[in-house]
């Protein structure tokens, strides 16, 4: 008996949900008395902005512990705004601080030989990113620059 509660509570709360769901997405109706006609409206127009940004991708931190082979972008001196072209053309970047105070804008591959990482650098990066170069990172420590 006690399983039939559950039963007939979760069909309940289903319904329920479902019922709430199709609601939000269908305009609603309002009859207006002196007309005695029905206005659609919809209140979830005013909820997206009018204008999108055009800007989507953001960077993040490279992590500490990261060991293996990036493609870095470029280097700032100062932390590149969002709206910045390079995340435009690139995802997945992430930046490193460098010890004499600079950023360096990367992109971690998975790359195991530093050919083929070169070889990619030269074909698909360096058209739209001409100061890129190959870094090597072992434990979060940049190790080598090719």
């Amino acid at each position: 008996m006690k399983h039939y509660k559950r039963l007939h509570l979760g069909i309940l709360c289903l319904f329920v949900s479902l019922t709430a769901l199709s609601a939000q997405e269908d305009g609603f109706f309002v009859l207006h008395e002196s007309t005695e006609s029905a206005k659609t409206t919809n209140t979830q127009k005013d909820f997206y902005p009018k204008k999108m940004p055009t800007y989507y991708r953001h960077h993040r931190k490279l992590s500490l512990t990261y060991s293996g082979i990036v493609l870095e972008l470029t280097t700032s001196d100062l932390p590149l705004k969002r709206n910045n072209q390079l995340f435009k053309q690139f995802g997945n970047v992430h930046y490193d601080k460098l010890e004499n105070g600079d950023y360096a804008y990367c992109i971690l591959t998975s790359f195991s030989d530093l050919k083929k990482a070169k070889d990619y650098l030269q074909a698909m990066i360096l058209p739209r990113a001409p100061t890129a170069k190959v870094v090597k990172y072992q434990l979060g420590r940049r190790k080598r620059v090719m």
